[in-house]
């Protein structure tokens, strides 16, 4: 369905001929817009279209400084088509614009970049946050919507160099709520998650867990890798104890966190019998 043009104000030449409006105030403003265009070409002074080269160079700076093509047509009371129209042909009959109305040209002109916004920063912290909550079983598709963008884009965030402050905030926010929650709580699949879950392990994707007790997620000079051969055997084993009691805590079956840690069902077992009673084994007898 078509979008409705958005309302101008009375009085304006939009309001008469494209909203249909004819009060008072729109229809003498109609007339007066008659009356200086019958004049204007009297005078040969007559111009209804400007060059559009300014208008596209100012909706590529808008842009490069983090607004969408949609805030932009949004801010200037405009269609998006209408927008995305001055940067590239939107059909083979419909190519790309290289002259505007003024005022089209002054709607676009006055739009000031958002001052939320400020442009592209490195991407290290949103990839490795969107790589973690696959690491958890968030099928990267299931993190499109919540973080505003298509599923295609959340894959390309883990290749790209930089992305937009605005995409990194929203990574971010999704981040610290679904690092929190379990993926099946908000309706996706055991398979889908486990499926997610295998790629990570097989790409080395640390889950948030891991970063929680790492750190350094937006650091683009700390190696994950190199970071993961240096932990002692003891560190390691403090990290999964830690990670099976954070599982535990949601209420994951044994079954379900060995799979998810990579470890026996029954040292899992031992494990959680260990944090219900807050008593260790003695590892030494127990290998004796």
């Amino acid at each position: 369905m078509t979008p409705a043009r958005p309302l101008a104000d009375h009085g304006t030449l939009s309001r008469y001929k494209h909203h249909g409006c004819r009060c008072e105030t729109c229809c003498s403003g109609y007339r007066a817009y008659q009356r200086t265009t019958r004049r204007r070409r009297g005078y040969g002074t007559w111009q209804p279209f400007v060059d559009a080269e300014p208008v596209r160079q100012h909706i590529i700076t808008l842009h490069n400084a983090g607004m969408s093509y949609a805030s932009i047509a949004k801010a200037a009371g405009l269609y998006e088509a209408t927008v995305t129209g001055f940067i590239y042909a939107l059909s083979a009959k419909d190519p790309r614009k290289e002259k505007a109305t003024p005022d089209i040209a002054n709607s676009i002109l006055a739009v000031a970049p958002d001052p939320m916004l400020s442009g592209w920063i490195d991407a290290t912290g949103s990839r490795r946050r969107i790589q973690a909550l696959a690491a958890q079983g968030w099928p990267m598709p299931s993190l499109a919507d919540p973080i505003g963008i298509n599923a295609c884009s959340v894959n390309r965030i883990t290749r790209q160099v930089s992305v937009f402050t605005s995409t990194a905030r929203a990574v971010l926010d999704v981040y610290n709520t679904h690092s929190a929650a379990s993926p099946q709580e908000h309706g996706i699949p055991m398979w889908k998650s486990d499926r997610a879950r295998r790629e990570a392990q097989t790409k080395g994707w640390p889950d948030p867990l891991w970063w929680e007790d790492m750190g350094h997620i937006d650091d683009p000079n700390f190696d994950p890798a190199t970071a993961e051969a240096a932990a002692s055997r003891n560190d390691v084993a403090a990290l999964r104890r830690a990670e099976i009691e954070h599982l535990a805590s949601y209420g994951y079956e044994a079954e379900v966190i060995a799979a998810r840690v990579g470890m026996h069902v029954t040292s899992t077992r031992v494990i959680l019998a260990e944090l219900r009673t807050g008593q260790r084994r003695d590892r030494s007898k127990a290998a004796a």
